[in-house]
């Protein structure tokens, strides 16, 4: 059995990350949401962020994507300050965010930086989650779970560097989200973005991540490295483990 690897103490590496947040804090009126928060992502990694609700984990993803300024301290990309919308990033959100006055195809072409080939852009995102064929509908004739596979063919256009997905599956079915988990492993193992995912579901994190972070209170309390061979068998013993061992920790807040 693989050796379950964790580390207690989270700080940034030795060498310069993709993304870099340092002492990083955050609040609203007299609610402090994130305290000297320290971070470090290589590129084309994947790290998911776990934790009970109200911790700060989205509100970390709108400070990654320069939706919301910090308090205090910095976040660089490639060692470039986020100073307002970080154009690097695209935020994934639980909620597919699509216009409904738009088709599907015109969704996902908005994202698309290249104005000239927004159309082909789009085609080819749609393609690549199986919805070409819904290219010309409106959002409100398709399931939940295509509404999400638009969200993210349009993440898939854009040709991000970072994707931040903020609770993207919650709201399907137990089938369609492990389809969905799927299809988000594929495109990032075939185009090598960054990612950090943002979930309720430990077993979602232990199967897509290199990395689970646990956020508490608005700090990162503990790291497990996730040494697992990909794809990810959900039914191994290591997998198991280390499932419950994350678990563990995200419960014990409230012995």
């Amino acid at each position: 059995m693989p050796m379950l690897e964790t580390r207690e103490t989270i700080r940034p590496s030795d060498f310069a990350p993709f993304l870099r947040v340092h002492s990083v804090s955050k609040g609203f009126d007299e609610r402090k949401v994130l305290h000297r928060l320290d971070l470090a992502v290589q590129e084309g990694e994947m790290v998911a962020i776990v934790g009970k609700s109200g911790c700060g984990k989205s509100t970390l993803l709108r400070l990654l994507a320069g939706l919301e300024k910090p308090n205090e301290g910095t976040i660089a990309v490639d060692s470039n300050p986020v100073n307002g919308r970080n154009r690097s990033a695209r935020l994934m959100f639980q909620d597919s965010a699509l216009l409904p006055w738009n088709t599907v195809l015109e969704n996902v072409a908005l994202a698309a930086p290249d104005r000239t080939q927004r159309r082909e852009l789009a085609l080819e995102a749609l393609r690549q989650v199986g919805l070409v064929h819904r290219a010309d509908d409106w959002p409100a004739t398709l399931s939940g779970g295509q509404r999400q596979r638009v969200a993210l063919a349009r993440a898939l256009a854009s040709e991000a560097r970072l994707i931040l997905f903020d609770e993207p599956l919650g709201a399907l079915d137990a089938l369609t989200r492990l389809e969905m988990q799927n299809l988000i492993e594929k495109f990032w193992r075939q185009r090598g973005f960054t990612a950090i995912l943002v979930t309720h579901d430990v077993e979602e994190a232990v199967a897509l991540a290199d990395r689970v972070l646990l956020m508490q209170h608005g700090e990162f309390g503990h790291e497990s490295l996730v040494p697992l061979p990909r794809p990810r068998d959900r039914a191994s013993t290591a997998f198991a483990a280390l499932k419950t061992e994350i678990l563990s920790r995200v419960l014990a807040e409230d012995r």
